[in-house]
């Protein structure tokens, strides 16, 4: 009775599996769209879960080092945390909104220039071959590229909405951190006793392990590359500010962030500050090039890994590769989180490949 009943369930488990793949291949958007509505859903307590385990370990220590009750540590870690939020907010969002106004205003005279551009590059090709210029037709470029004006337009505020969800999402999951580490104690028991209650105590053991070594690359890689990415956003600012480039702060801010995303975040922050600047100086637009580029190989060779070290222990394939699928699936959410999440998922895989090769005595051999 026992073994039809595992084979009931095996049946079931495997029915629903072929049942998920079926529906990946043959609606891919479909699966694409659940897994953004529960991605959106979930973002709260993600983040939640996110700054919890950042801010556990400052309040671990506070209250070993100085025999604080929790609702002193708790106290205490986020009015720092949350005034070092308030404080950062109220002195660079004004200026960086300054910015991004004066940018807007300023966006006819670029569209100006680019006409000025297109009409002499148009007049040279009907000069040095009319089939050329026929074939390219900047003409009917110059009239599209207004309804991609206009598509930015839309698209900026779209993204002034994104920002004002997540900054929403942040607030509720500042709110479910502080809950989740007032009891922390009480949920880390409830794990213990579902994972013993569920499985052989063997395989408990290994899940908490597991869970343990994705806590600490998660805290290890988000705080170091937070702290690479705040050096090299004020390194930004300041070599921008020296070389005379216009919004200064606002690119050193936006090349700060994107240096979170390994390898293709640099380029992002790149190409704007590049393009911004170029409508201001060719000359200037270039040393600037140079410098983030000089800045990014300092960044990748030495203070990355002197500050990270080999935080994730993953190839730059799968980074990329991760980055690729994060960014698809969450936009830019998704290639900020991809890294961690992918060398989390390779903890997991690693333990289950070893734990299956010691079954086989394979493990030594390969």
């Amino acid at each position: 009775m026992e073994l039809n009943r595992q084979l009931i369930w095996k049946l079931i488990v495997i029915g629903l599996i072929f049942l998920v793949l079926w529906r990946v291949i043959s609606e891919p958007d479909t699966i694409s769209r659940v897994l953004q509505y529960t991605f959106q859903l979930l973002t709260p307590v993600i983040m939640g879960i996110a700054i919890a385990l950042l801010l556990n370990t400052v309040l671990s220590y506070m209250e070993e080092r100085f025999a604080l009750k929790r609702y002193q540590g708790l106290l205490i870690v986020y009015v720092t945390f949350i005034g070092l939020l308030v404080i950062s907010a109220v002195t660079l969002f004004p200026r960086i909104y300054s910015s991004v106004s004066s940018l807007i205003e300023e966006l006819p005279f670029y569209i100006r220039q680019i006409d000025g551009f297109l009409g002499q590059l148009n007049t040279f090709l009907h000069d040095y071959n009319e089939t050329i210029a026929q074939t390219l037709d900047f003409k009917r470029f110059e009239e599209r590229y207004s309804g991609w004006v206009e598509a930015a337009v839309l698209s900026s505020v779209s993204y002034v909405s994104s920002f004002t969800m997540t900054l929403i999402n942040f607030l509720i999951g500042i709110v479910i951190s502080i809950y989740l580490l007032k009891d922390k104690e009480v949920f880390a028991r409830m794990f213990k006793r579902l994972l013993y209650a569920m499985f052989p105590v063997a395989t408990a053991k290994t899940t908490i392990d597991i869970f343990q070594e994705m806590d600490y690359i998660f805290k290890r890689y988000i705080i170091g590359k937070s702290l690479d990415c705040l050096i090299i956003g004020v390194m930004a600012v300041v070599g921008l500010l020296v070389i005379g480039a216009p919004y200064a702060l606002l690119l050193g801010v936006i090349i700060g962030i994107l240096n979170f995303i390994p390898y293709v975040g640099p380029l992002l922050g790149m190409i704007p500050a590049f393009i911004i600047t170029y409508f201001y100086d060719p000359f200037t637009a270039v040393l600037v090039l140079v410098f983030i580029f000089l800045l990014q190989q300092f960044d990748g060779l030495w203070l990355g890994p002197k500050i990270l070290g080999d935080s994730v222990g993953i190839t730059p394939f799968w980074v990329i590769t991760s980055i690729i699928i994060g960014g698809s699936l969450f936009g830019l959410v998704g290639m900020f989180v991809s890294v961690p999440v992918t060398a989390m998922i390779q903890v997991i895989l690693s333990r289950l490949i070893d734990y299956r090769l010691t079954r086989k005595n394979l493990n030594e051999l390969l």
